[in-house]
C-alpha cells in the first residue's frame, strides 16, 4: 500500500470472498481449460452454469447415452448392491425412498454412505475418496455412522484408518468428510454427495437449503460439483421436483442439477443436454449449436457405408471431435476422431492449441486422431477416405492390446510400505490431533515413519525411505505443514 492510499481503498469490508477482493483491485484473467475431471460429465453442469461453457474439456470417448437402470433404496444396507452402478457411469444418482431430514441431518443418507463406503474398502479399491455434506451437522452423521460401522468391524476399521491416511506420491489423498463450507481445493478420484435434505417426519418438505439460499449461493454449489476426477455418486431423499423456490438462484441452480445428475445417471444424455443448454444466457447459446458442414456430412456418410458407426459433434464443450467413430455398433466407446477444418477451427486465434495441444490430449485421453483439410477432401476426396480407412485398419489390428475405456490422466501412486505397529517406539515423533484421532511422524536416518489412528488405539505404521537423511527431514516438514493446513493441532 503506497502512503497516498487509504486502506479502505484496498479492502472491503462488503467483499464476500477473497478473490472478490483482488478482483477489484488486479486485473482477471478467466480459466480456459479443465484437466481435472476424466469424464466431460462431470464438469459440464458447472461450465455452462457458472462460466457460460467458456471452460473448453476433452470430449469423452465413452458412451454415456446408453439405458442405465434406476437406483433406488429402501434401506441403508441396499448399498453394496449398487457399489458397482458407481462406477459404470461418471454420475450415479442414488436415491433414497425413505430419507428424513432431521435436525439439520439426514441419518438414512449418512448410514448409506458408510455402507457404500465400507463396500468400497472391502473391495481394495484403488481409487481415493471423498465425502461432501451440505451441512456441518450432515458432516458429522456422516462420521459418527462411519464409526458406529468401524466399531462393529474391525477389518473396516483398518480399512478405513488406512484410507484416511493414504498419501500417493508424497500427497495427502486420504478419505475425507467435509462440508459446501470447507471443501474448496480438495479433488478425489471418487467424491459421494449427500444432498441431505428431505421432507421432516410430518412429510413436510422446506424450502430452507442453509448457505444455498443466500447471495451468492450458487458459488458454493460450482465448487462442490466439480470436485470429482473420475466418479461421483449422488445420495438424496428428493428428486428435483420437491424443489420448488426456483426464484432464488441458489436453490434454481440446486434443482437443475438434480435434474441433470438424474438424466446423466439414467442414460438420457439428450435431456440432460436439454439441461445444459437452458442454463446459458441467450447470448452464449449460438455458440453451443453446431452448424451444418457439407465435408462433414459427405465423410460421415461415406464411412456409414462402409459399416462404421459415427457421431458427429462430440463433446460438451468448445472443443469437439467433428466426428467420433467406433469399429463397431456394440462398443462402448469412440475410437477415432476426426478433426475437420470447418469455421470453428479457424476461429481459434492460438495456433499452437489447434494444431498441437489439441490433438495430444484427445490422444491422452485415448482417442486416435486424424485431420481432414477442406482443400485435400475437395481436390482428392478418395485418397483422403483412403487415408482415413487406413487409420481404422491400423486401430483394429491394435484392439486386442488396447484397454476398452479411456486411460486415467491420474495414475495410481504405489502405497508406502507398511510396518509393524510397536516398531520404532524409541524415536521422537511429532504428533498432531483432530476430532479423536492422532497422526505422528519422525525419521531414522533415510527413513521417514509416520503413524496414525485413534487416540487410544496403537493405529497404523508407514515407513517410507528417501535417498538420504536430509531428504527425510525435507519430507517430515512437508507433511506436518499439510497437517497443519488441513487442519490437525500439534501437541508440544
Amino acid at each position: 500500500m503506497t502512503y497516498d492510499e487509504d486502506e479502505d481503498d484496498i479492502l472491503s469490508a462488503d467483499a464476500d470472498s477473497l478473490l472478490v477482493q483482488g478482483a477489484r483491485k488486479m486485473q482477471s484473467v478467466m480459466l480456459g481449460w479443465h484437466y481435472r475431471s476424466l469424464y466431460e460429465t462431470l464438469i459440464s453442469y458447472s461450465n455452462h452454469a457458472f462460466y457460460d461453457a467458456s471452460l473448453l474439456t476433452i470430449p469423452d470417448r465413452s458412451i454415456h447415452h446408453k439405458e442405465k437402470v434406476p437406483i433406488v433404496s429402501q434401506l441403508p444396507e441396499d448399498a453394496p448392491q449398487f457399489a458397482n452402478a458407481l462406477f459404470d457411469r461418471s454420475i450415479s444418482y442414488h436415491f433414497m425412498q425413505h430419507g428424513q431430514y432431521v435436525k439439520r441431518s439426514n441419518t438414512g443418507e449418512a448410514a448409506y454412505i458408510a455402507e457404500l463406503v465400507r463396500e468400497l474398502l472391502r473391495r481394495g479399491a484403488k481409487e481415493s475418496i471423498g465425502i461432501v455434506a451440505f451441512s456441518q451437522e450432515q458432516q458429522h452423521a456422516i462420521e459418527n455412522a462411519l464409526d458406529a460401522l468401524a466399531d462393529k468391524d474391525k477389518v473396516f476399521s483398518l480399512l478405513l484408518e488406512e484410507a484416511q491416511e493414504r498419501t500417493d506420491d508424497d500427497q495427502f489423498t486420504g478419505l475425507f468428510i467435509k462440508n459446501l463450507e470447507n471443501v474448496q481445493g480438495d479433488e478425489r478420484d471418487i467424491i459421494i454427495l449427500s444432498i441431505c435434505y428431505a421432507p421432516d417426519k410430518r412429510g413436510k418438505m422446506a424450502m430452507n437449503f442453509g448457505p444455498i439460499n443466500k447471495k451468492g449461493g450458487e458459488k458454493r454449489l460450482n465448487v462442490i460439483f466439480s470436485r470429482a476426477r473420475k466418479h461421483m455418486a449422488v445420495v438424496t431423499s428428493i428428486r428435483h421436483t420437491q424443489i420448488t423456490n426456483e426464484y432464488n438462484a441458489g436453490a434454481n441452480y440446486f434443482r437443475r442439477f438434480l435434474h441433470y445428475a438424474e438424466n446423466v445417471s439414467a442414460g438420457h444424455m439428450q435431456q440432460a443436454r436439454q439441461i445444459l443448454d437452458g442454463l446459458l444466457p441467450q447470448k452464449f447459446q449460438h455458440k453451443q449449436r453446431a452448424g451444418e458442414d457439407v465435408i462433414r456430412q459427405q465423410v460421415r456418410q461415406q464411412l456409414e457405408q462402409r459399416g462404421f458407426t459415427v457421431a458427429e459433434q462430440v463433446g460438451q464443450s468448445g472443443f469437439r471431435c467433428s466426428l467420433a467413430v467406433k469399429l463397431s455398433p456394440d462398443d462402448d466407446a469412440y475410437t477415432l476422431s476426426i478433426i475437420i477444418d470447418d469455421e470453428n477451427y479457424y476461429a481459434n486465434p492460438d495456433v499452437i492449441e489447434q494444431y498441437y495441444q489439441r490433438p495430444a490430449l484427445l490422444e491422452n485421453a485415448g482417442w486416435r486422431t486424424i485431420t481432414v483439410f477442406a482443400k485435400d477432401w475437395l481436390h482428392q476426396p478418395q485418397r483422403v477416405m483412403d487415408a482415413i480407412l487406413k487409420k481404422l485398419q491400423h486401430i483394429r489390428e491394435e484392439a486386442p492390446k488396447a484397454p476398452a475405456a479411456p486411460q486415467s490422466l491420474f495414475p495410481e501412486a504405489t502405497p508406502s510400505p507398511v510396518a509393524a505397529t510397536g516398531a520404532y517406539d524409541a524415536l521422537t515423533f511429532r504428533r498432531f490431533t483432530q476430532t479423536g484421532r492422532f497422526w505422528e511422524v519422525a525419521t531414522d536416518g533415510a527413513k521417514l515413519i509416520v503413524r496414525s489412528g485413534k487416540n487410544g488405539a496403537k493405529g497404523q505404521v508407514q515407513v517410507k525411505t528417501f535417498p538420504g537423511a536430509q531428504a527425510a527431514l525435507a519430507g517430515m516438514e512437508k507433511l506436518a505443514e499439510d497437517k497443519v493446513k488441513e487442519g490437525w493441532e500439534e501437541v508440544v
